[in-house]
C-alpha cells in the first residue's frame, strides 16, 4: 500500500525560482520527484530550459527523479495534463507544484496524513496548501483544517480517483445545471458572471488558456470538497516578472509561509464551511457594489487630496 507521496514539480525558463523551490523540497526531502520540463519556445528560452531541468534533476537529498521532458514546447496546460497522467498511471496520490510556489516545510508531512486519512472518502477531492486568509479563526473550532469549496493551485495534493474524474474539456458543463450549481458555490453575481464567462471559455476548447478552472468544476460538479489548512503554507512568488505566463502585477495574497502544528486534529464533520468560503468570495470577487464603494471612496480620498486635505482617512 503506498504510504509515500511523489511531487510533480513544474521545471521551465526561471532556473532561479526552480532553485529556490527545490532549496524549500530539501526541506522535506520528498522520495520521488517528477520532473516535467517543457521545451523551449525560442532558440532564446533553451539554455534557461537546460539550467531549469539541470537544477530540479539533481537534488540535493536522496530521491528517485523522473524526468518527463519535452522537445518541443507544448504549452502549460499539455504539460499539466501529460505530467499528471504519467504520475497518476504510477501512484494513488501525489502534490502538484510549480517553479514559483514555495511550500513550507510541514506541508508534505499534512498532506501526507491528509491523502491518506481520506484515500477512500470521495467528499475530499483536493489539499491546498494555500489558504487567502490565514487569520480566519471560527470560533469554537479546534480542527487542524475545514472544508472548503476553493480549490487553489498554489501548490496542492490530489488522488488518482479525483484525477481519473478530470476532463480538459470539461464537457459535462454543457450538460449540468449550470444555475444552480453557480448558485450554490459563488456569494454574489459578479463570483458568477465571471466564473460563468471562464467556464464557457475553457468549454471544449482545443487551446485552452488555463487548466485550473477545469479542476475546480471538475470539484463542483463531483461535489468534492478542498482540504484548507488553518495556516497558510505556500507563497507565490512568480508575481511581477517578465516570464510569467499567468501572473502579473504584485501578488494580491501573499501571506507569510507558516508551518502547522502535529499531531494534527481531524474534524469531527465532514462540511464545507461557508464563512470561510464567504470571506474567501470577498476577497477575489468583491461584489458590484463593494467594487463601486471602493472605487468612489477612491475618487472622493483623491479629489480631497488634491484640495490639501492630507488627514483624511
Amino acid at each position: 500500500m503506498q504510504t509515500e507521496v511523489p511531487i510533480l514539480l513544474m521545471a521551465f525558463i526561471r532556473p532561479d525560482l526552480v532553485k529556490k523551490a527545490m532549496e524549500r523540497l530539501s526541506k522535506f526531502a520528498p522520495p520521488i520527484l517528477y520532473v516535467m520540463g517543457d521545451g523551449p519556445r525560442s532558440e532564446s528560452e533553451a539554455s534557461l530550459c537546460e539550467q531549469s531541468r539541470k537544477i530540479a534533476m539533481n537534488p540535493t537529498w536522496e530521491c528517485e527523479v523522473i524526468p518527463i521532458l519535452n522537445d518541443d514546447n507544448q504549452g502549460v496546460v499539455a504539460s499539466f495534463v501529460k505530467g499528471m497522467n504519467i504520475m497518476f498511471s504510477e501512484h494513488e496520490f501525489g502534490i502538484y507544484l510549480e517553479d514559483d510556489i514555495m511550500l513550507s516545510e510541514s506541508f508534505y508531512d499534512f498532506a501526507q496524513e491528509i491523502l491518506l486519512t481520506y484515500r477512500d472518502d470521495t467528499r475530499i477531492g483536493h489539499v491546498n496548501s494555500t489558504n487567502f486568509i490565514p487569520h480566519y479563526d471560527p470560533k469554537d473550532y479546534e480542527g487542524s483544517y475545514f472544508f472548503s469549496e476553493y480549490a487553489f493551485e498554489w501548490g496542492f495534493a490530489t488522488w488518482k480517483r479525483m484525477w481519473n474524474l478530470y476532463d480538459v474539456k470539461m464537457l459535462d458543463w454543457r450538460d449540468v445545471n449550470q444555475k444552480k450549481m453557480l448558485g450554490e458555490h459563488c456569494f454574489n453575481s459578479r463570483e458568477r458572471k465571471s466564473l460563468k464567462r471562464m467556464f464557457d471559455l475553457h468549454c471544449d476548447n482545443p487551446r485552452p488558456l488555463a487548466w485550473g478552472y477545469q479542476w475546480l468544476f471538475s470539484c463542483l460538479h463531483n461535489k468534492a470538497l478542498a482540504v484548507t489548512p488553518k495556516v497558510n503554507m505556500s507563497l507565490n512568488v512568480g508575481f511581477n516578472r517578465n516570464d510569467s505566463t499567468n501572473t502579473s502585477g504584485e501578488n494580491p495574497v501573499a501571506n507569510p509561509i507558516a508551518s502547522c502544528r502535529f499531531p494534527l486534529i481531524h474534524p469531527s464533520k465532514i462540511c464545507r464551511d461557508a464563512e470561510y468560503d464567504d470571506a474567501v468570495s470577498k476577497l477575489v470577487s468583491p461584489s458590484y457594489l463593494s467594487v463601486f464603494s471602493g472605487k468612489a471612496r477612491n475618487r472622493i480620498l483623491a479629489a480631497f487630496k488634491s484640495l490639501g486635505g492630507n488627514k483624511f482617512r
